[in-house]
């Protein structure tokens, strides 16, 4: 019979590696970060997996489009130091004009802006595709001069959005800009139809030459962008990197591999992209003059070193795809990183019942740094299911309504979140406005007794069993239960996942769970298949309509209302609401009274069960400066500041140990692992 090899080599092996990873010695991972760093200004970072891709109108996730702004830019950006967040020009040379009787904004291009030095530019690579023969990785060097920003690239790009049938993110524009989406309709029937040694060719020349109204490219330097109605969240929507300019030579050279050669205006080029294992940016020589912010409040002294310098502070930006959070841990312990996130064991090591860091972590130097996020989590109902939506009339309502008054909210932030976070009882994150104390929903109360009730009124038998109840249908005889589909199989989810149907236990409801890959939840969703998800929502931009719009009937699956909710009063009061501007008086307080309204028709209904807003907790080095939180900006890397001299010191100092101590952890480890190889090598 022929044998694979046997355990107990390859558990001797394992220890080995492990051993000879945490002992280390010259060769150590500070040293050699030391020797690339020597003489630069490097922030060393992680990431829990590579970017989905780093062309802009395509990132929809989080970490593709913070790589997105490591190198391409938007007209405007947030301010980093100024707060509530605000748009300021970026490549605009200044704030638009803005025409209220003809919804035009017009908007002022920087005359200095160049998209960074690429192949792509060359006078030889004009016509030619990265993937022909004599083109690819071998040309990559043989650069040409990156051109001028124009108007134009303005233009080309937000038709790009509209017409790229994968576009992740026209909806953040759809119907706002005049003749934009009859353009991207005649470029969705296009595409494919060209002949078949270029199937793109109609597609392009439709994308290249057709004119779209709302879209007047004045001169140069100038665009007009007109509305075909009031829009306030327009600016923030294209801030977001679908607004990216991207250059049409780019576009046409790299074509699909543009989601790994990115070719932007911004502080960094992107140096390595070496899958699963680091993405490294460095410099852009040819990034325009802007200079890090001045201010003078006592809340921005820990910048002052930094004013005024020009950007970017950093010289490179190191990311290492780090799929284990605890490796990732124990690289920031050792001074490889300069900063780390913490899962709930780790918290439990680094943190104190206080809420901060424990005296050892003190003791290196280690900070902690807090702030709340503009994140909800919750459960969706899908309101075409016979047993909890809409079909279901009164019955189906108290079964949503019982599921959100079974959930001790508190009791999960403080057993599963470390108390990171706060229970939602509206859809308005704190830090946003339109939150209010008006708003909070009576539904979303832990009340399981309510709960029981509720269920009891809708014609359901509720009976206790034990320490649990039973509800059940009279008029069919079946045990109430709900499927809720989860997007992750990780062990964390199994327990979320189990502390729910123990709350859902004590109203008497089923609570079964279905366990998917993140794809996998994510066209349940689109399908509008199951019974409820376990769904989030991170906010785009500061403007409670962009979570109001979670629960907006015309954006029912496949778009980004999950729950498939339809309601003629909540649409009726979004619609008005949405066109309100939060920074005109008269508009806001009517803004807030129409949240207030919305909110009423959401707990009369009940389509979501609100758990928690989240608060971020982060450690990080005294040798690292944190950005000033901003969860809405993904170009604040250019503002980062590493004193990676002193991270070399202090790693070096950490991990340097003598051999011996290592050894005997290594003998201790493998006695008894060799042991219980030996035996399973006797039984075969």
């Amino acid at each position: 019979m022929k044998y694979t090899l046997t355990r107990a080599p390859i558990a001797a092996i394992a220890a080995l590696l492990i051993t000879t990873s945490i002992t280390p010695g010259c060769g150590s991972t500070a040293a050699s970060n030391a020797a690339e760093d020597k003489g630069l200004i490097v922030v060393r970072r992680d990431e829990t997996g590579d970017p989905r891709s780093m062309d802009p109108h395509k990132a929809g996730d989080v970490v593709s489009s913070r790589h997105c702004g490591m190198t391409y830019e938007c007209l405007f950006q947030y301010d980093y130091l100024e707060r509530p967040a605000k748009l300021i020009p970026a490549l605009a040379a200044k704030m638009p004009d803005y025409d209220a009787n003809t919804l035009t904004y017009t908007v002022t291009l920087r005359d200095d802006v160049v998209f960074q030095d690429d192949r792509c530019f060359s006078s030889d690579a004009a016509g030619k595709h990265y993937r022909d023969s004599d083109e690819g990785e071998d040309r990559q060097d043989d650069k040409g001069r990156g051109r001028k920003l124009v108007a134009e690239d303005i233009a080309y790009s937000l038709k790009r959005l509209a017409a790229l049938p994968d576009s992740g993110g026209f909806w953040v524009i759809e119907g706002q800009i005049k003749g934009l989406d009859e353009f991207r309709n005649e470029a969705l029937k296009l595409s494919k139809e060209g002949p078949p040694d270029d199937p793109d060719q109609k597609w392009r020349e439709h994308l290249n030459n057709a004119k779209v109204e709302g879209l007047e490219v004045v001169d140069d330097l100038h665009i007009k962008l007109k509305l075909n109605q009031p829009y306030p969240q327009f600016l923030y929507a294209i801030t977001l990197s679908y607004g990216a300019a991207v250059a049409r030579e780019a576009a046409e050279y790299y074509g699909e591999d543009l989601f790994r050669k990115p070719v932007g205006t911004g502080p960094f080029t992107l140096k390595s992209w070496k899958s699963n294992w680091e993405i490294v940016w460095e410099r852009n020589p040819t990034f325009h003059e802007e200079y890090f912010p001045v201010s003078d409040r006592e809340e921005d002294k820990e910048f002052k070193h930094l004013m005024g310098k020009r950007l970017p502070i950093a010289d490179r930006i190191d990311f290492r795809i780090i799929k284990e959070s605890q490796a990732s841990f124990l690289n920031f312990k050792a001074g490889n990183l300069d900063t780390s996130g913490l899962d709930k064991d780790q918290f439990q090591a680094a943190i104190t019942p206080q809420k901060e860091v424990t005296p050892d972590m003190a003791k290196k130097g280690i900070k902690l740094q807090k702030y709340e996020e503009p994140t909800i989590h919750y459960i969706s109902f899908n309101m075409n299911d016979t047993t909890v939506g809409t079909p279901a009339g009164e019955k189906g309502r108290a079964v949503r309504r019982a599921l959100s008054f079974c959930v001790n909210r508190d009791d999960y932030i403080d057993r599963y979140m470390n108390g990171r976070g706060s229970p939602a009882r509206q859809l308005v994150p704190p830090s946003v406005t339109g939150y209010q104390k008006v708003n909070t929903l009576a539904s979303q109360q832990f009340d399981p007794e309510a709960g029981r009730k509720v269920l009891q009124e809708a014609g359901f038998e509720v009976k206790r069993k034990g320490t649990r109840y039973e509800a059940v249908d009279p008029s069919t005889g079946d045990v109430v239960t709900v499927t809720v589909s989860y997007r992750s199989q990780s062990e964390s989810t199994k327990q979320y996942a189990n502390f729910l149907g123990s709350q859902a236990a004590q109203v008497g409801i089923t609570l079964q769970s279905e366990l998917l890959t993140f794809s996998e939840f994510l066209k349940r969703q689109d399908d509008g298949k199951g019974q409820a998800y376990d769904a989030g929502w991170v906010m785009d931009y500061p403007d409670a309509q962009n979570m109001l719009q979670l629960l907006y009937g015309p954006n029912k699956p496949p778009g980004i209302n999950s729950a498939g909710y339809v309601s003629a009063e909540y649409d009726r009061l979004y619609e008005e609401m949405a066109k309100l501007d939060d920074n005109v008086d008269g508009e806001k307080d009517n803004k807030l009274d129409l949240i207030k309204q919305m909110h009423d028709q959401i707990d009369h209904d009940v389509p979501w069960v609100l758990m928690e807003f989240r608060v971020i907790f982060a450690l990080y080095h005294d040798w690292y400066l944190p950005a000033k939180p901003n969860p809405f900006a993904y170009t604040y890397f250019k503002f980062a500041y590493s004193d990676s001299e002193r991270r070399a010191e202090k790693a070096q100092e950490w991990t340097d140990s003598p051999f011996w101590p290592g050894f005997i952890m290594f003998v201790v480890f493998l006695i008894p692992v060799s042991l219980a190889g030996y035996k399973v090598y006797q039984q075969r």
